[in-house]
């Protein structure tokens, strides 16, 4: 009865074993899913654009499929057999990173092209990964405690029946020494009994040592060691895993200091230090991500955890688990910096990134983008298309030019992806209109993005800033126009002079030539220190020019005084409104000559038919001054003179005293401090200047 209630409590404790190294082998093989997720979604990554990707994501969805299964298992397992609190707790905890992955893919799956989801999913995986294994790592230390338990009660029984049963025999043996002859039947029945008791011992130490093959196992795959301290009996125990990443031989013995030894000297080394100093002291356990220096000079990443075992206030044991994480780890790092590179190119503030789908609809906005234009990225990502900020008028030029390129009509979108389609580089310059109206000019190249089967999906617009290029492009431009225009004239009108001043025959006639050689050299002189103004102005960086608080009162003032014998000549009218701004930071003298030349402007060309007035008035608009100054006079056809308004020499009505120079001037004064100034005007109706510094 002794040796079958025996056999029947092995057998059930063999069994429990048994689904103990399935639960551990199952919680062991979720941490290795929840690294291959973190592989292969790195490595999908870093494939993104090939041919190979699909294939990645399918394989991704095998693992989670497993990576699912095996939590629902291990839940279920642990409701209907184990019902342990503490892991019930730590499925709990759990559960939230779980779920993100989970769903992160979910997303992911249903649509394994969509650039957004696919980067949702890789900051999933790299924020969750990390709690995950760690509560993983508690649950299966747990489980491996219950296993362990129940061993050494498997054990304690083996022990206790050994003892038991050789003591009853014993007795029998004792009681029945005297009838031996008459129960020799008995007795060799019973040393059957014990044979095969020993047989099933056997067996049963067999069947431990498989459990603890099987936990090696497990833990060689999840390349997971464990590792002792033992204060008592100075000893330090190292698992083959442990040492196998060390490099280190079977044989090998470790010592506290050997071990520390292996850390890499610097922060890793000091860090292992001061935690197990902390740990000694204070009963604090740890977890840390360092690296070591193993036997064959391989610098590798690991994972160091450990945790004390205190009696009567004193560290008796440290123990734990110590893992190879360098594969990950690197991935992690490279895949770091490379969201780090790419967030530093997407987020530069002087490149515009545009991202559209097929049909032009803006899906990313950049923070460059959003400098250079205005716009915040919410008022256009899945509203808007590029064509908001782009110059109608070009684009309908393009247009023309394409569609007799191709003969077909392209217009809209397609002005700006035709070319991408039919695999040619497209970088070519473009007027952006800002939010506020102003304008700049950007070199723009689209280029497309495809998936693996060759089909684009998605454009991208990069586009930079080259205002400033081009504008000294145009004033390059504009100062040879003015060199072969405005110099060829006189220089060909003092050739002329030279060779009538050689043939003169008479002193008159001779001094009558030179009379116009001082007229012409005038003319030329006044016409080089225009230029020469201007390429002081232009010359000037903003920093140079000096600038202090200034009323538009007292400089409106000062210029109605110096300019009265003109405005009384008229009976001009002046007045103000400077109620909203009534003060600027500005140059003094550039102050001066933008107000002095609009009232000038405004009295020579004013109607015969009315008296002049002009009217001044600040407002303040997207934080930026305006000044507007108004007036009533012969006005300005734009459609005609709009492109020349500024320009050198550019005169629009038949007046003596007209140059075409003042305007120039002051356009030249106000962008050298990064203003603009625009003009409304009609004919015959007057005329409004809009200066915004």
């Amino acid at each position: 009865m002794i040796i079958i209630c025996n056999q029947v409590l092995i057998n059930n404790a063999i069994s429990q074993q048994g689904n103990d190294v399935e639960t551990i082998n199952i919680a062991g093989k979720q941490r290795m899913y929840s690294q291959q997720i973190t592989k292969i979604a790195f490595y999908s990554n870093k494939i993104r654009n090939t041919s190979s990707y699909i294939e990645n994501i399918e394989a991704l969805k095998k693992i989670m499929h497993r990576f699912k299964k095996a939590d629902t298992y291990l839940k279920q397992k642990n409701k209907t057999t184990y019902n342990n609190e503490s892991i019930n707790i730590l499925f709990e905890k759990n559960i939230l990173y779980f779920n993100e992955i989970i769903n992160s893919f979910n997303n992911l799956a249903e649509n394994p092209e969509n650039e957004v989801f696919f980067n949702r999913f890789i900051a999933t995986v790299k924020k969750n990964e990390a709690p995950f294994l760690t509560t993983m790592d508690a649950i299966v230390n747990e489980y491996q405690k219950i296993s362990e338990d129940r061993l050494n009660f498997l054990k304690k029984m083996e022990y206790f029946f050994i003892t038991f049963t050789s003591f009853s025999l014993l007795g029998i043996v004792f009681f029945m020494f005297l009838p031996i002859f008459r129960k020799n039947k008995e007795l060799t029945s019973l040393n059957s009994n014990l044979e095969r008791f020993k047989q099933t011992i056997k067996q049963k130490e067999e069947a431990t040592k498989r459990v603890e093959e099987i936990l090696d196992r497990t833990n060689s795959v999840a390349r997971i060691g464990t590792w002792e301290v033992d204060f008592i009996n100075q000893k330090v125990l190292w698992s083959k895993v442990t040492k196998e990443i060390h490099d280190t031989d079977i044989t090998f013995i470790p010592s506290i200091a050997t071990g520390i030894d292996f850390y890499k000297e610097g922060y890793s080394r000091d860090k292992i230090t001061t935690v197990i100093e902390n740990s000694i002291t204070n009963n604090t356990s740890w977890d840390e991500e360092l690296q070591i220096v193993t036997t064959k000079g391989k610098t590798i990443w690991v994972r160091a955890i450990g945790k004390p075992e205190f009696k009567d206030d004193k560290c008796v044991r440290l123990y734990g688990t110590f893992q190879d994480i360098n594969t990950v780890k690197i991935a992690q790092i490279e895949l770091n910096k490379v969201n780090e590179e790419l967030n530093a190119i997407f987020d530069s503030g002087t490149i515009s990134i545009i991202r559209t789908d097929i049909n032009g609809l803006i899906t990313y906005f950049n923070e460059g983008a959003e400098l250079l234009l205005g716009y915040k990225s919410k008022e256009l990502i899945n509203k808007e298309t590029p064509i908001i900020f782009h110059d109608k008028e070009e684009v309908l030029e393009r247009g023309e030019e394409l569609s007799k390129e191709f003969k077909e009509e392209i217009k809209g979108f397609d002005v700006f992806t035709k070319l991408t389609k039919e695999n040619r580089k497209e970088s070519s310059k473009w007027k952006y209109i800002r939010k506020n109206g102003t304008f700049l000019y950007v070199q723009l190249s689209i280029n497309a993005v495809k998936d693996s089967f060759g089909t684009i999906i998605a454009f991208i617009w990069v586009g930079t800033d080259i205002t400033e290029v081009t504008e000294q492009n145009n004033q390059l431009a504009n100062f040879a126009q003015i060199a072969s225009h405005n110099l060829r004239a006189p220089i060909s009108n003092l050739n002329s002079l030279l060779d009538l001043y050689d043939i003169s025959e008479t002193q008159e006639e001779k001094d009558f030539t030179f009379d116009k050689f001082r007229t012409v050299i005038d003319h030329l002189s006044e016409t080089l220190h225009t230029l020469i103004e201007a390429i002081k102005i232009r010359a000037k960086t903003e920093s140079e020019i000096e600038v202090k608080p200034l009323y538009f009162k007292e400089m409106l003032q000062k210029i109605d005084e110096s300019l009265s014998k003109d405005i009384s000549k008229l009976n001009g009218i002046i007045t103000s409104d400077f109620s909203a701004i009534d003060t600027i930071n500005y140059n003094e003298p550039y102050l001066e000559n933008i107000i002095s030349n609009l009232i000038s402007n405004s009295l020579r060309y004013s109607s015969p038919e009315r008296t002049p007035k002009i009217e001044f008035k600040t407002t303040l608009k997207e934080g930026k001054v305006q000044l507007l100054v108004t007036d009533n006079g012969l006005g300005i056809d734009l459609k005609k003179h709009a492109h020349r308004l500024f320009g050198l020499n550019q005169v629009f009505h038949r007046h003596k005293d007209s140059q075409g120079v003042g305007l120039y001037i002051i356009k030249n004064q106000i962008e050298s401090l990064k203003g603009t100034i625009s003009c409304i005007s009609e004919v015959d109706k007057g005329t409004t200047f809009v200066i915004t510094f």
